[in-house]
């Protein structure tokens, strides 16, 4: 059937559909440029970003994890406190098996005045030893002027002679209050000073270190250097104390009679047990000879103290 313009005046002419013809290919054109232009846009803009920050590391990090899992293991990880383990152990407890070694030879040996004095006397050497002690002695000591002695009683014989006038007597009294304060419960001591005569603690018999420090150290502010070295009366009344000594303190800064050695060695077998006599020359080594002879008779030990 044929329409005609006549019969439908309202049909679009030939021409009006020619021109919308062309408006829609030109606007499907314009489509088709304008999404060519947008995506060329996006795909320079992507390969510009991608070269300007290093392309491709930041996708890769997702895989970061994984590696590090993979590189790991847990038969490495349990494996270093398993092995160090043991070695730990015998390093602890090697030293537990090691039984300390005394040695309580009386020979005398070198060793440094600062390191084992008291008080510290500060320079020179020294010769040294440890005593055993009888008559009860087990358990207790004292120590004096750097020499040590097994035992509970003790008497000190100390020099104050013109020789020892000042900063030496001064020093020995110090000495003798230490080895009072050092002294255990079950201890007991006397003192004997010596010049030319003997100058002991006025209270005799044996003293208590508790009960008796006050006294000693007023007694001990009274005692003046004078006089020679005569030590033999000294060690009659240190070695008629009972019970007797477990060991004798003796100590001078100079020369004395050599027949005291003889005198000291006569004294000590008059009891019935021989006391050690530990021998501690000051400063002064003139009667070093006749120091270490009574150390020697009596199974004591001889001991240099060059200062203080």
């Amino acid at each position: 059937m044929t329409l005609s313009r006549e019969e439908h005046p309202d049909l679009p002419s030939a021409v009006q559909w020619r021109g919308a013809l062309r408006s829609s290919v030109s606007g499907l054109v314009s489509i088709v440029v304008h999404m060519a232009i947008i995506l060329t846009l996006g795909l320079v803009t992507c390969n510009s970003r991608g070269e300007g920050e290093g392309a491709g590391e930041e996708v890769l990090l997702g895989e970061l994890p994984e590696v590090i899992l993979t590189a790991s293991s847990d038969e490495q990880l349990d494996a270093t406190p398993i092995a160090s383990q043991p070695q730990a152990e015998e390093e602890f407890q090697a030293p537990l098996d090691i039984a300390p070694q005394i040695d309580n030879s009386a020979a005398a040996f070198q060793i440094d005045v600062v390191s084992l004095a008291p008080s510290g006397a500060s320079s020179g050497s020294a010769e040294f030893g440890a005593v055993g002690g009888g008559g009860g002695a087990a358990g207790g000591g004292a120590s004096f002027m750097g020499v040590y002695a097994h035992g509970n009683r003790f008497c000190i014989i100390a020099d104050c002679s013109g020789s020892m006038r000042g900063p030496k007597l001064e020093h020995v009294k110090t000495e003798i209050l230490e080895t009072i304060s050092g002294m255990g419960r079950q201890a007991r001591f006397q003192l004997v000073f010596f010049h030319s005569r003997e100058n002991p603690f006025p209270r005799p018999g044996w003293r208590n270190p508790r009960r008796d420090h006050a006294e000693v150290q007023s007694w001990l502010n009274s005692v003046e250097a004078g006089g020679g070295t005569h030590p033999t009366p000294a060690f009659r009344i240190g070695l008629s104390l009972s019970p007797r000594p477990d060991a004798i303190f003796f100590m001078t800064d100079g020369q004395f009679d050599p027949a005291v050695v003889e005198d000291v060695a006569a004294l000590n077998h008059e009891g019935q047990r021989r006391v050690k006599i530990n021998t501690i020359s000051f400063i002064d080594r003139s009667a070093e000879h006749q120091m270490r002879r009574i150390a020697e008779d009596s199974g004591g030990v001889y001991r240099h103290v060059a200062g203080f």
